[in-house]
């Protein structure tokens, strides 16, 4: 197997029992924990590469806030 393959399998074993676990999980366990298994699963996958995604969300979150409200 190729390393993007064994990638993909440790990304497949690791989501299964994550998904058992926020099931039966609060809101807002579901909600921080699946952005933090989100984010380690990029950082896993892209590596460094995925700063400039990060980057990018982050500037549009900090134009979003910084707009009035009409």
């Amino acid at each position: 197997m190729t390393p993007e393959e064994w990638t993909y399998l440790m990304v497949l074993l690791i989501s299964i029992p994550v998904g058992f676990l926020f099931k039966k999980a609060g809101p807002g366990l579901k909600r921080w924990g699946a952005a933090a298994v989100g984010l380690g699963l990029t950082l896993f996958t892209c590596g460094p590469h995925s700063l400039h995604s990060l980057i990018t969300i982050l500037g549009t979150w900090a134009l979003i806030q910084a707009q009035p409200c009409w």
